[in-house]
């Protein structure tokens, strides 16, 4: 899919950045490679515009960190309950090794396992209550785990169709990235070339525009109520 160093979000950011730098010195690039003229210009733009218009394939990705935060936030609450809860079994002398196999299950996100784990050790904890209930466990302690089990399925089986619906889509729009990402890197190879020696050469280096780009995302993120900063 054109380069591996792009995210696909990336390609108009970079493209629109290459068109800029393309239309203020298209003049001594076409001194150079006279097929670079205006016609060209207008493929490129058109090439990242239909990139631009995938903008499922973004939304999708930032579903995917929403609802992969959710899921690991959830997860890695349950297994910090549950490294209390294998205290509370040993000090009431039952088994503890199958929580443990929980447990590490839950740090690899393998989240089915773990949940179907759960399930099955649950009426074994809630047949020793009594003797759990004697020990150091807070009371209603069990409580927690039955609610959280369907919401780690629910997010699970989201993320899931998420991952593979985005890979359906990049997929349908393989070729409009390959096609785009050949514009970038023609404008990119040639313009590094025909400035090789002057400060423009960094608008047409692609690992230097990625910086800015992933900079000016952060900053975003980070002050999301002033796109300007």
């Amino acid at each position: 899919m054109g380069n591996n160093n792009l995210n696909y979000e990336e390609y108009p950011a970079i493209g629109d950045a290459l068109i800029a730098s393309f239309n203020r010195d298209q003049a001594e690039l076409a001194g150079h490679y006279k097929m670079m003229d205006s016609d060209f210009v207008t493929e490129f733009q058109n090439a990242i515009d239909a990139v631009r218009g995938t903008a499922s394939v973004l939304a999708k990705t930032e579903e995917l960190k929403s609802v992969t935060k959710k899921l690991y936030g959830l997860a890695d609450e349950a297994n910090q309950k549950l490294l209390f809860l294998i205290d509370y079994v040993k000090d009431a002398g039952l088994e503890s090794v199958s929580i443990s196999g929980i447990r590490s299950k839950l740090t690899t996100r393998n989240i089915e396992g773990a949940v179907y784990d759960l399930r099955e050790v649950l009426p074994y904890l809630d047949s020793h209550q009594a003797e759990l209930d004697a020990g150091n466990m807070p009371k209603d302690f069990l409580k927690y785990f039955p609610p959280i089990l369907p919401q780690l399925e629910a997010w699970n089986a989201e993320q899931i169709a998420i991952i593979s619906n985005r890979k359906s889509l990049v997929e349908a729009n393989k070729l409009l990235f390959e096609n785009a990402y050949s514009y970038i890197s023609k404008v990119s190879n040639n313009g590094k070339k025909v400035f090789k020696n002057a400060v423009k050469k960094d608008d047409y280096t692609i690992s230097k525009l990625l910086t800015k780009v992933r900079a000016e995302k952060k900053a975003q993120e980070e002050n999301p109520e002033n796109p300007n900063s």
